[in-house]
Parts: C-alpha cells; structure tokens; sequence
C-alpha cells in the first residue's frame, strides 16, 4: 500500500475521530511534531516497530486509549482494521473493519467504524428527505408526463382519422383544424419535456440517496480464481 494513500488516510481518521466530539485527540503526526520520530525511540527505549512506540509513548503522555489501525489491499478492495487499546487495563476495547473499492469509498464509512473500534454511538443517519421528495416529485412528472402524451396520441390519430376521411362527415373550418393541431403539437411538447424532467429528477434524487454504509461491512472481493466474501457482517 503506498505510503501516501496510509498518510492520507490516517488523517482522515484523525479528522473523523476528532468531529466525533468523544474524545481529545492527539495524532502520531502530532506527537512526531512534538518530540521526532528518533527522540521519541530514545525517550522509550522501544523497537523499530512504529506501532508499539506510538503505543508506549501514547501510554508515557497519560492517553488512555490508543486508536491503532491497518489499510491492505484483498484483490481489488480495501481493507480497513480499527481498533482502540485501554492503556491502564491492558485490553483491546472494540475492533471495527471496513472494505471498499477505493479511499475515498472508505473515507465515507469512517464515522461507522470508528464508532465500532471505540464502542461509541452510532453516527445519526443521514437525511434521505430529499431524494425521496426528488424521487416522488420526479416519479409523479413521469407518469403525468406520460398520461399527456398517450392523451396527445390519441387527439393526433383522431384528427387524422377525421382529415383522412371527407365523405363520412362534415367538414370543420380549415382554423378549427390548424388550432387542433398546433394544440396537440404543444401537448406532446409539455409531455415530453415533463417526461425529461421528471427522470432528471429521479436520476438526481437515486444519486443523492444516501448510502447504507452502516451496513457496509462486508463486500465480493475478486479474487485470482473467482469471488470472496470478505468483511465484518452487520
């Protein structure tokens, strides 16, 4: 996994964390900025494994928690793994795993599993009042859309009917006729343009939709001999 991708993610943790509002937040980046990386080896004696002296340091500033994590990659998926240390008993409290099929996919999850990993609440769903109202109001311009435009079909072929047989009744005003028509080609444009809106509406209220990451824990992975089923079930 490239460094800058496991960069950018880690402060992308960071930010959710913090927005979270549970708890006070200091980051590897900041304690580095704080201390250097090699200062920090030296204060604490620890190995060259960066996790365990961010542990040990996080424990020698009086933290608590220690929020650990690893990104890796299962065939074209990621992997996300959260979990939160309690320093003073020396026991994991909670693990959250996420999978998407890129960064910016599990960017999105990161609220829900943060909130797994650190045995916090749930973040409030998002608000789907306006894509339904989009959806409705779009799915109901179709349908008039359409009932317009079988109305129009219809006027058309009976004014054509009517055009197409002379003998059979009594001739209207050559006006009467050409305003029937204009009428009708004005209907059919109402129609379609409503039709058009309508499942532009629809389009933008299914792509505003919000999605069920919550519920996102588990994803097909393709794999070199097929498809698994990889993931943390709901």
């Amino acid at each position: 996994m490239p460094s800058e991708t496991a960069a950018a993610l880690t402060e992308a943790v960071t930010q959710a964390l913090t927005r979270r509002g549970f708890f006070e937040v200091i980051s590897s980046r900041d304690i580095q900025t704080l201390l250097g990386v090699e200062r920090q080896k030296q204060l604490l004696g620890c190995s060259d494994d960066a996790s365990s002296c961010i542990a040990e340091l996080a424990g020698a500033l009086g933290s608590r928690f220690v929020l650990s994590g690893s990104l890796a990659k299962l065939g074209d998926a990621l992997q996300l793994s959260l979990q939160m240390l309690d320093t003073q008993k020396g026991q994991p409290v909670a693990r959250g795993v996420r999978l998407a099929s890129d960064v910016d996919a599990l960017v999105d999850q990161l609220p829900f599993a943060l909130a797994e990993a650190t045995a916090t609440p749930l973040p409030p769903p998002p608000s789907r009042w306006l894509p339904i109202s989009l959806l409705a109001v779009g799915g109901a311009a179709v349908v008039t859309g359409a009932i317009l435009g079988v109305d129009a079909l219809s006027r058309d072929r009976a004014l054509s009917a009517d055009l197409s047989q002379p003998d059979s009744g009594v001739f209207k005003s050559l006006p009467t006729y050409q305003d029937e028509a204009n009428a009708i080609a004005t209907q059919k444009t109402i129609a379609l343009v409503t039709i058009i809106s309508g499942a532009a509406l629809v389009t933008i209220g299914a792509i505003l939709y919000p999605r069920d990451v919550a519920r996102s824990g588990v994803t097909l992975v393709p794999m070199a001999n097929g498809f698994a089923l990889a993931g943390v079930l709901p």
